[in-house]
């Protein structure tokens, strides 16, 4: 873990508090950084979404990101993740809370066994 990826993953342990507890990272994208977290209060496993710093200043990714949020915790779908809770931090850190879902990406699945099936992709 580089020097950036200990500084957020700081900056994430403090904004949260003793509200969750961060295990890790599962991955990153082009909007975010997604950590594995304990719900100290709930007792139970989920996923923290992090605008990185360096997109964070930049007032339309930081919309985008937020609405994001906002469009996800509208909707109540099976195959969508729901969202439980923003948050912002007073040093600018944005961050959504979701449920964890187990299992692996769609990258890993695509490797594994190659392209999906119409049916499966219909789903």
């Amino acid at each position: 873990m580089n020097e950036a990826d200990k500084s957020l993953t700081t900056r994430l342990i403090q904004a949260l508090g003793n509200a969750f507890t961060v295990e890790g990272e599962l991955g990153r994208g082009g909007m975010g950084v997604v950590f594995n977290a304990r719900d100290e209060r709930l007792k139970r496993q989920v996923a923290i979404k992090v605008l990185p710093p360096e997109l964070a200043f930049r007032e339309e990714i930081r919309i985008r990101f937020l609405r994001e949020a906002e469009t996800a915790a509208r909707l109540s779908h099976p195959h969508i993740v729901p969202i439980h809770s923003v948050g912002e931090s007073p040093d600018g850190l944005v961050y959504f809370v979701m449920a964890y879902v187990d299992g692996e990406s769609l990258a890993a699945r695509l490797r594994r066994r190659g392209r999906l099936p119409a049916e499966e992709t219909r789903r």
